[in-house]
């Protein structure tokens, strides 16, 4: 909680820490014990209005601490719909590219089948197209790529079907 209120800047004052004034304020400060009952609050001071002091800010503090409190729990709330957020838009992407790679994958295997027969025959068989030799080398680009980015999301699609973290495997 002190980072709260140093990052708040809530733990600030103008006040020198030797100042006798500001010293008495803080033994009224120190005499509001949270876990003591509201009437308790300040009991051990001599003056009325220390008295009174110590609790409106014990009342304070406790309000203020119920509303971190309910701060807290609404941060954690927002975190845990961030990482489903996430966590979804993940398994959308993913599915997203395991299908281009499956379609990658047929242009491939299509590609290569027209290779292996040396060509295709235009109109019947009356013109053979021969595949230029750097159609060659950007097949086997796009075959050494999408070997190892699909498989990387074959991976990832698998683990994550197993419900598991694929880099740690938990």
């Amino acid at each position: 909680m002190a980072d709260l209120g140093e990052a708040s800047g809530a733990a600030r004052n103008g006040s020198s820490p030797e100042s006798a004034c500001f010293s008495a304020f803080q033994r009224v400060t120190n005499a509001t014990d949270l876990d003591a009952p509201f009437e308790g609050a300040g009991s051990t001071l001599t003056s009325a209005s220390s008295r009174a002091t110590a609790r409106r800010i014990r009342r304070t503090r406790q309000r203020l601490g119920s509303y971190r409190h309910e701060l807290l729990v609404a941060m954690r709330v927002v975190n845990s719909i961030e990482r489903e957020m996430v966590q979804s838009e993940w398994e959308n992407w993913l599915a997203d590219e395991t299908t281009r790679c499956d379609q990658l994958r047929t242009v491939l295997a299509e590609e290569a089948v027209r290779t292996k027969r040396g060509g295709e025959t235009k109109r019947g068989g009356e013109q053979k197209v021969l595949p230029p030799v750097e159609g060659e080398a950007r097949q086997a680009t796009l075959r050494a790529w999408h070997d190892a980015y699909c498989g990387s999301c074959r991976v990832e699609q698998r683990a994550l079907a197993q419900g598991r973290d694929p880099v740690t495997g938990l």
